[in-house]
């Protein structure tokens, strides 16, 4: 009786340990299985993250690339119209010392050939009308190009009379509509 006594302690005994090591692997196994979805599921919001980043790096890039273009274009006028206004100058005070020039003999950086823009939708009055254009600063300028905009001009007419690109012109009214 005694041996059997021995014989069903230890059979209880391992009973007790093989039910405590297999919870733990069973635990452990369903921590796992668990924890693998979750694994997934942020590896593939980590790929997205950086699919959305490099688009919107893309577009940075390509926004810049517009930005430096339009400065490079602002500098160039910038640099012509102070050219013509030097040549301008001499010719107003040779025009002043000499009675009447014939009209072949007038020199060509006086001329103004800025066309004026075709009617628009609505009749409001020409752009030239409302500010100088080419001669308006930074906010001015981007204040005559929204209201030339909101008058029915079209992005050619509104280059042409304020001497911005039409990149600019476009990445300016795109960031208004905002």
């Amino acid at each position: 009786m005694l041996t059997g006594m021995i014989v069903f302690v230890v059979i209880i005994l391992f009973f007790v340990f093989f039910v405590v090591y297999k919870r733990d692997m069973i635990a452990r196994m369903f921590t796992l299985n668990a924890a693998a979805p979750a694994g997934e599921f942020q590896q593939e919001l980590e790929r997205t993250a950086d699919a959305a980043i490099r688009r919107l790096e893309t577009q940075i890039a390509h926004l810049e690339y517009l930005l430096d273009e339009a400065d490079a274009r602002i500098a160039e006028l910038d640099g012509k119209l102070a050219a013509s206004r030097q040549a301008a100058e001499p010719a107003a005070s040779s025009a002043a010392a000499a009675p009447a020039a014939p009209p072949e003999q007038t020199p060509a950086a006086s001329i103004d050939v800025r066309l004026a823009p075709e009617a628009p939708p609505s009749a409001a009055p020409a752009p030239s009308e409302e500010a100088p254009g080419r001669e308006a600063p930074g906010g001015d300028r981007r204040k005559l190009i929204l209201s030339m905009a909101e008058q029915g001009y079209s992005v050619t007419e509104i280059a042409k009379t304020t001497g911005a690109g039409k990149g600019e012109i476009m990445l300016l009214l795109q960031l208004n509509k905002k």
